[in-house]
């Protein structure tokens, strides 16, 4: 079997959570107007109907990354694709196949298929799901394709959330599929992976070892969120969990940064402890643990933080979104912007972000751009974000057959010619969830009592008045 491209985000959470390819280029940092840094005080311009156009030209490339290479047997979606050979990896994991059929029923909202054809490629890889090993009712995090062996027996409480928010967002949005999505939801209660003495999710459980790891899904500015909204949703965890999460870390953990703590209390909740770091000494920021723009908005793929939590989630990832812009042009020097955990150019793969916004003590890589990470900003910045595609693909020649290949060192012009299901998914759920007014955001709503929990996170407002 060909050796698994295990994202490096996995050793994130647990260092973290152990404490609770073309030309050269070169120019001259792109000036930004100060009074357009952040989001927060300027609205981007809109796009124009060519700039939709382009979108949609790249969603149905995009698209054809998984219909060209899903496994037909199986329904599962290889973990990356060799962007020259076009070589197929030969494994998968729990959030490769959740994303996968989000991502069909995109194509079918942007009409790249008919709903006959999503039915058949949904009902493929639920057969898979349905027949596949699980431990506790919990999918295991690797498989194998085809034979769906497990390669590695672990469940991941964040790859699962993953795949069964999907599941679940299915089971709405095709009513002839609920019961066998309820099939595989029946047996999956998040409470197994909670850890009711610190109200945080444990990383996962070994059943080599028969043991939880060691380690939790400490701070709420990260992928983990997924988790927390949708076992919120199924009531398996209590309310409190939410204001468990480390807004920052405590003063007694070793952080890059420079915690500003208060004591918060909104609506019903009893107060906690919340806080922020200063981007560029003025800008209140609440940091992840990477800089990444993965760690803050991929759960905005499935919850529009922007519209249902604005003083809080949403009013960060606008900045986050800002502050990322601003460094990578005004401090880095390069053309273009957008860090998140991606391939690298001599076919590794690593974590990217802004180390200032990052709570890890030895900051993170801040060589390389990656395509998805601006695209998950297209609800935020869609202006910006159409003019950096623009420049990745005209100046880096970062465009394939199947739409972006995975990231670029702006300095030297290297190009990771790969595609990974992970990222290749967050760019055609994030275009069509611009071009179709939040399509699956919509869905989730009615996911168990999600819409309770959108009340819960609403009214928290993360930065103190002036």
């Amino acid at each position: 079997m060909q050796k698994q491209l295990i994202p490096v985000i996995i050793l994130f959470s647990v260092i973290l959570q152990s404490f609770t390819s073309c030309g050269v280029h070169s120019s001259q940092p792109l000036a930004v107007p100060q009074n357009d840094l952040f989001l927060s005080r300027s609205e981007p311009q809109q796009l124009t109907s060519a700039d939709s156009l382009y979108l949609r030209t790249l969603a149905e490339e995009t698209w054809n990354f998984f219909v060209t290479f899903v496994d037909r047997a199986t329904g599962l979606i290889p973990d990356n694709i060799n962007g020259r050979e076009l070589d197929p990896s030969d494994y998968t994991s729990a959030t490769n196949i959740g994303l996968y059929l989000i991502c069909v029923a995109a194509a079918e909202d942007l009409e790249f298929i008919t709903h006959e054809q999503a039915l058949d490629y949904l009902s493929r890889t639920l057969s898979s799901l349905q027949k596949m090993e699980r431990h506790n009712g919990f999918h295991l995090n690797w498989y194998g394709i085809p034979a769906m062996e497990i390669t590695r027996a672990y469940v991941s409480s964040v790859d699962a959330a993953w795949l069964y928010a999907s599941v679940a967002a299915i089971s709405i949005k095709y009513p002839e599929l609920t019961n066998r999505c309820q099939n595989i939801l029946s047996g999956v209660d998040f409470a197994w992976l909670f850890d009711p003495a610190l109200g945080q999710f444990y990383l996962g459980y070994d059943l080599e070892k028969q043991e939880f790891s060691p380690y939790h899904y400490g701070m709420l500015c990260s992928e983990s969120r997924i988790v927390s909204y949708l076992a919120l949703a199924w009531q398996q965890v209590p309310e409190s969990h939410w204001t468990r999460l480390y807004r920052v870390l405590p003063d007694s953990v070793d952080q890059r940064g420079s915690p500003r703590h208060f004591s918060q209390q909104y609506g019903q909740q009893k107060s906690f402890s919340s806080g922020y770091y200063l981007y560029q000494d003025s800008l209140q920021i609440l940091p992840s643990w990477g800089g990444s723009m993965f760690e803050y908005l991929m759960p905005t793929l499935f919850v529009d933080e922007r519209r249902e939590a604005a003083l809080g989630l949403g009013e960060n990832d606008k900045r986050i979104v800002g502050v990322h812009r601003d460094y990578a042009l005004n401090h880095l020097g390069y053309e273009v912007w957008g860090m998140s955990p991606c391939a690298t150019p001599d076919g590794g793969y690593d974590v990217f972000g802004v180390s200032d916004i990052g709570s890890h003590k030895e900051g993170s890589r801040e060589d390389i751009v990656t395509p998805h990470a601006s695209i998950l900003a297209l609800s935020f910045a869609p202006r910006w974000v159409v003019d950096n595609l623009d420049i990745l693909e005209k100046q880096y020649r970062l465009r394939g057959d199947y739409g972006f290949f995975d990231s670029v060192n702006p300095k030297t012009g290297a190009v990771a010619e790969k595609y990974l299901a992970l990222d290749q998914g967050m760019i055609l759920l994030s275009i069509n969830n611009y071009l179709n007014r939040g399509s699956l955001p919509e869905t989730f709503k009615q996911v168990g009592a999600m819409t309770k929990v959108l009340e819960l996170i609403a009214p928290e407002p993360f930065f103190p008045a002036p």
